[in-house]
């Protein structure tokens, strides 16, 4: 074929190719002329706005009315609020909104949510927002309600807005009521006959904070999955009315709840999976729910006792002398935990040996904290909780600045003790924050590199900070740091090269961290 032949043939392919594509882009214009033309045609074209009496136009698909009811109910409630103003037909289905969230964030402009606590007429303006929303509001439809209320200073009727809004908002269907008031000492009596009365078939996520719980009756809250009460008045007697009937109850969180005395958790509570008691002044806490396996306790000086839980896999304890605690009595009373977190504030010099074994236990983690801490802590002690713990994989220990006040090792390394009889065979991760060259902490680190068999990583980081900013974050930093802990950071790392890093095995990843070079300075 000669080359003017297929310059021919090129350019008629061309050619049959354009014609091609103008076919389809006329044909897509048809498309969407008729397709306007029936949007035109929308019964939801209709809705109007008025701008100084000039009628305002906005086409859509003809849907039907349930599919844009379902479309509206999608949006945040700051954009559907929005769309109810230049929509007559939103507007409708905005009286049966189902997601009601009244907060700074969605109820205040930017200038107002740093005085939202001071001002009585930022407040005021706040309060009418609300119930300028909910007068508007048919209450019928609520599935969820968030509410945080601020008390007007020196307001004779501070809750009278308050109670008129849980009238017309918690309503028959309604599932998740989330009610913070504001300031702490706030003192409303949550009107308990909403729950029995109107929302004990439907309330699956209750939240309380801030204020007097007092149910005299059982609610029968047999819906009720999620119960977190904050710095609530109850006592343990009216929180035993709460949950009489609350069969399906998986996560229950007490915070600063300081009438609760004596807390009983039923074994009625099949389906507690997760709880929480938070600095509640407890004096005895009795648990015999069946089925829990996750549970936080901090609080002091508290009389546990498990009763017929006996499924608890994630245990974390806040006490005093919480390592001996655990030591004598979570082997009996908890045989199948699998994580252990541990805030201590004061620690014996030693801690005991076990009598008995941690069978299932795979993460131990443990915060020394506080001003209280024994001055002469043999961490070295620590050892006897690796030796109940045969299935230990991972360990971590955090030393807060407090405790690295010691008489820092310098000395001939035949004095150090050597505890070379115990085995480790699964511990393959360990880290310690806060290590300092104290005696005992020294000989820690180098047993575990003797004596951890599997071990693959042992981390030391020399400052007692929780977390660390990430390199490429540049608006993130440290938390705070003195300049005597930077100094005795960097003493640190001396040490752990002196007296540690020989005892390394090449198939073990050593990590020795100090102070982060971008945020601290000597």
């Amino acid at each position: 074929m000669g080359l003017m032949a297929l310059n021919r043939l090129i350019s008629r392919q061309r050619e049959q190719k354009q014609k091609r594509n103008r076919g389809r882009i006329e044909a897509n214009n048809g498309w969407l002329a008729s397709s306007l033309a029936k949007r035109n045609r929308s019964p939801c074209q209709q809705d109007v706005n008025s701008h100084g009496g000039k009628k305002v136009r906005y086409p859509g698909p003809d849907l039907p009315e349930d599919i844009w009811r379902h479309i509206h109910f999608l949006l945040p409630m700051q954009d559907a609020a929005r769309a109810a103003c230049i929509s007559q037909s939103f507007r409708s289905s905005w009286k049966c909104y189902p997601n009601l969230t009244f907060t700074n964030e969605t109820m205040c402009s930017k200038e107002d949510l740093c005085k939202r606590t001071t001002g009585s007429n930022v407040i005021r303006d706040y309060n009418n927002k609300i119930d300028h929303v909910l007068r508007n509001h048919s209450g019928a439809g609520v599935k969820k309600l968030r509410l945080e209320y601020y008390v007007i200073p020196h307001d004779a009727e501070p809750y009278h807005h308050l109670t008129s809004w849980l009238q017309i908002a918690v309503t028959p269907g309604i599932e998740q009521l989330h009610l913070t008031l504001s300031p702490r000492d706030a003192t409303f009596n949550f009107p308990c006959m909403l729950l029995s009365e109107i929302c004990h078939g439907s309330i699956q996520y209750l939240h309380l904070a801030n204020l007097d719980l007092h149910p005299t009756f059982q609610l029968g809250l047999r819906t009720l999955k999620t119960l977190h009460l904050y710095n609530v008045h109850i006592t343990g007697d009216e929180l035993g009315c709460l949950l009489s009937h609350s069969f399906a109850l998986a996560h229950l969180r007490l915070q600063y709840c300081h009438d609760i005395i004596r807390l009983e958790i039923p074994c009625l509570l099949q389906r507690l999976r997760f709880l929480e008691v938070l600095e509640c002044s407890l004096e005895v806490l009795e648990i015999n729910a069946p089925n829990i396996s996750r549970f936080r306790l901090m609080d002091f000086n508290v009389q546990l006792s498990f009763g017929k839980s006996r499924k608890m896999k994630n245990l974390m304890l806040n006490n005093s002398c919480g390592i001996s605690y655990a030591i004598d009595n979570l082997p009996s009373c908890a045989p199948k935990v699998e994580t252990l977190t541990i805030h201590s504030s004061y620690e014996v010099i030693n801690a005991p040996v076990a009598s008995s074994k941690f069978r299932h236990l795979k993460i131990l983690i443990i915060y020394l904290l506080g001003l209280h801490s024994h001055r002469d802590y043999d961490y070295l002690s620590l050892v006897s909780l690796f030796d109940a713990s045969p299935l230990l994989e991972k360990f971590v220990l955090f030393v807060s600045p407090v405790q690295s006040k010691y008489d820092w090792f310098e000395g001939d390394l035949s004095s150090l003790r050597q505890m070379s009889e115990h085995r480790h065979h699964n511990l393959k991760n360990v880290k310690i924050s806060g290590f300092c060259p104290q005696k005992s902490m020294v000989e820690l680190a180098r047993h575990i590199l003797e004596n951890a068999t599997s071990l693959e990583c042992l981390t030391l980081d020399t400052t007692p900070i929780s977390y660390r900013c990430s390199g490429d974050i540049l608006d993130r930093k440290c938390p705070p740091l003195e300049t005597a802990y930077i100094r005795d950071a960097y003493k640190s790392i001396l040490a752990v090269r002196t007296y540690i890093e020989g005892k390394v095995n090449s198939t073990v990843k050593l990590n020795l961290l100090g102070p982060c070079s971008r945020c601290y300075a000597l």
